[in-house]
């Protein structure tokens, strides 16, 4: 502001000839270059407090001891931040702050602002005029001397003002608020360019006692904002600080697309869009260099339920988030993330349950099919009033019985073979999927069946193709292996029923998946079933001609084995039961019988048979000439050994009679047989086992056997390929009373 009245002609005295030819309206203008001027600044002993700064250092306009210049009508800047992390500094009323050289003075309202030079101008001649300035008001203005005209002061601060003539110290009382700002001290010496001092000055009003508003704020997460005042903090008092949780806030500019979501306005804190992390203790705090006054708030952020999530544990199962096994007990779980604690309860899979429990836990003790299905956990918050579903889908497995059940066979015309793969009776159903097939054919996988067709060519045979069955519960496997025809044979096998029919079976071998057979008698194909003497295995490999009659069933049987990879076949005639050859040998009072038959001969066992030749007049039976059945073999043996007693003496004829059932066929011709010298203990021999090169055999003693009543001593014939044994003895009528020994044997 311009001078007025006394003091402006004050400064006008002295433009004197000599000082060079200033105005007073360059007296607010700082010199470009000033020397250096040592300061020293004193409180004299008439001021009031101790409220005062010394002025020193170089003289340049651009230097300044307490910081920049306010302008007019603002206040100073505060203390930064990083002062608020000195301990609080604590100082009686009236005082001010020790002063750190070169910083701003510091002065609590009501106390006493003291600013001295030091050391103190020279008094002259020529006398020294001190101006002194805030911001761009002139406070006053006087020249040094105690000769010296009164000192000119503005008149808003008359009162309160001190100007010292003797030092060119400045003191104002009753520092206020507005006191607040840079302090300029101008030197003006005659001759000499002026000289600049500043200092800045800071008046604080006494620390209050705060307190946050609202006392306890409750908000919900994605509410506008939550705004928090700190109750008595003022700008005047310091500096105000917000904390969340012990850690200080630094209000930022915002993410460019808005204000920062914690920001500070004035003495409020303002939480925009509040989240459930910014739940805390939040503390405003005002510092000044005379201590620090908190306050401290406990804020409360509601929020949820966030959606549940169920999990599930199984006694049992490794993975029950996968599947559950039939019969195990099983756990749900419910979480829900909410502020209060949300509220739960549960949806039961089973509409039948009539209770539906509340709680984070539902136990499902021994589960069964009825349990699997869609589980629903509801979670409630009663402050926020939301409420969310969660939904867990239950799957209780009960794995196929057994594996999977592969089949092989060909299509109408054998141009592909159709590979079947099955595996029913899950709980879900299982999954099949073939693998090792060519490309470009589809392998599945299918749910719990699959045929699929593969074009047929030779190299296939032999190839392994595997099913594979997988289910929640297990894994599976079977396979099939498609072969072309190799070498057909057939093996014919009889026997006798109870009721003393003949049974006979025609059995194809070599002839592999996917060939089907087709059986023909006398070139004319043949029709089994429908309740008829003829029926067929399940797979056609096995010809059964039931009740076979020697007048109609005997004849030549064809078997084709033809597929997709191949054809073969084989024949056979079937004749009646007879004898082609056999032989007679004694060895050691015994007789050694062998005898062997055609293939295709339908002979369902054998009967050894003997009579004397000079039969007793008036006997029966053996004695009497007629011919005697002594061994009843199996269709398979082809020896036997027969003891004959001594009396009658003989001599014997012998024979072998093949039967087919009931009927009996074309015995074998006779030979004769003289028994040796009376013996009292008979020996049963075993005749060496003989194969189809080698139709001898030699004799061994191995037991002695109890005789019979008519003295015939019998052992076990030999298999073709086993070692001999010997089985209980079955007597069967015969006769005239004599005793026949029943042995049946089985050659493999």
């Amino acid at each position: 502001m311009a001078v007025q009245g006394p003091l402006q002609q004050l400064l006008l005295l002295f433009l004197v000839p000599g000082m060079g030819t200033s105005s007073p309206a360059a007296l607010g203008r700082m010199s470009p270059s000033v020397p250096s001027l040592g300061v020293r600044v004193s409180s004299p002993s008439g001021f009031r407090g101790s409220n005062s700064t010394v002025l020193n250092g170089k003289a340049s306009p651009s230097t300044a001891l307490g910081g920049n210049a306010s302008s007019p009508g603002e206040r100073p800047p505060a203390p930064t931040v990083q002062d608020l992390k000195e301990p609080p500094l604590q100082v009686p009323s009236g005082w001010s702050s020790p002063r750190v050289p070169g910083g701003p003075l510091s002065v609590l309202v009501g106390s006493p602002i003291s600013l001295q030079l030091a050391p103190a101008p020279a008094l002259g001649p020529p006398s020294v005029v001190v101006v002194w300035r805030r911001g761009t008001t002139v406070l006053a203005a006087g020249t040094l001397g105690s000769e010296a005209a009164a000192p000119s002061l503005a008149p808003d601060y008359r009162t309160r003002l001190h100007f010292d003539q003797a030092t060119g110290g400045l003191v104002l009382e009753q520092a206020e608020v507005a006191d607040s700002g840079l302090y300029t001290a101008e030197l003006i010496h005659a001759g000499r360019e002026r000289e600049l001092r500043e200092v800045t000055v800071y008046v604080y009003e006494p620390l209050p006692q705060l307190a946050v508003a609202p006392e306890a704020p409750v908000t919900e997460e994605g509410a506008p904002e939550l705004r928090l005042r700190c109750v008595g903090a003022r700008p005047s008092q310091g500096q105000l600080s917000w904390s969340q949780g012990g850690r200080l806030l630094e209000a930022g500019p915002g993410d460019g697309e808005g204000p920062a979501r914690l920001r500070t306005d004035g003495v409020y804190l303002v939480i925009a869009r509040p989240q459930r992390t910014d739940q805390a203790n939040y503390t405003c705090r005002v510092k000044s260099p005379f201590g620090a006054s908190e306050a401290t708030a406990a804020v409360t952020v509601l929020y949820g339920p966030d959606p549940p999530v169920i999990t599930v544990s199984s006694d049992r199962d490794a993975s029950p988030d996968r599947y559950v096994s039939l019969g195990s007990n099983v756990t749900l779980r419910c979480n829900a993330a909410s502020r209060p604690p949300a509220e739960l309860s549960w949806s039961l899979a089973d509409p039948r349950e009539a209770a539906v429990p509340a709680g984070p836990r539902l136990l499902l003790p021994s589960v069964g099919l009825a349990h699997a299905g869609a589980y629903a956990c509801i979670a409630s918050n009663p402050r926020t009033g939301f409420r969310r579903r969660g939904l867990l889908n239950l799957t209780v497995a009960a794995p196929p019985p057994g594996s999977p059940r592969c089949s092989l066979q060909g299509s109408p015309g054998d141009r592909s073979l159709l590979l079947g793969c099955t595996w029913p009776g899950g709980v879900p159903e299982a999954s099949v999927q073939w693998t090792g097939l060519p490309p470009n054919v589809p392998a599945g996988p299918a749910s719990s069946e699959l045929l699929v067709s593969v074009p047929a060519q030779p190299q296939l045979s032999g190839v392994t193709f595997t099913c594979l069955g997988r289910h929640l519960a297990a894994t599976r496997s079977c396979s099939v292996t498609p072969k072309a025809p190799q070498e057909v044979l057939l093996r014919l096998e009889t026997q006798k029923s109870e009721s003393g029919e003949a049974l006979v079976t025609l059995e194809a071998t070599g002839c592999p998946l996917p060939a089907r057979v087709a059986w023909a008698r006398e070139g004319r194909p043949l029709a089994p079933g429908g309740g008829g003497r003829l029926k067929l295995s399940p797979d056609g490999h096995k010809l059964l001609l039931g009740n076979f009659s020697l007048e109609h069933d005997v004849g030549n049987y064809s078997v084709l084995c033809s597929g997709a990879l191949g054809a073969g076949g084989n024949r056979i005639t079937l004749t009646g039961p007879s004898i082609s050859s056999w032989r007679l040998q004694p060895a050691d009072g015994a007789a050694v019988l062998t005898w062997d038959v055609e293939r295709g001969c339908v002979v369902s066992g054998f009967e050894v048979q003997a009579r004397t030749e000079k039969p007793e007049v008036g006997a029966k039976g053996l004695s009497g000439g007629a011919w005697t059945s002594l061994l009843l073999l199996g269709p398979k043996e082809r020896s036997a050994v027969v003891l004959l007693p001594s009396q009658p003496p003989g001599p014997w004829k012998l024979r072998v009679l093949p039967t087919l059932g009931s009927q009996p066929g074309t015995p074998s011709s006779s030979r004769s047989y003289r028994a040796g010298n009376s013996m009292k203990k008979p020996l049963i021999f075993t005749p060496e086992i003989l194969t189809p090169e080698k139709k001898t055999q030699s004799v061994i003693s191995v037991e002695t056997p109890q005789s019979s009543p008519h003295g015939f001593a019998t052992e076990t014939s030999p298999t073709w390929t086993c070692p001999v044994s010997v089985p209980s003895k079955v007597p069967a009528a015969s006769p005239s009373g004599v005793h026949r020994t029943v042995r049946s044997a089985t050659q493999v």
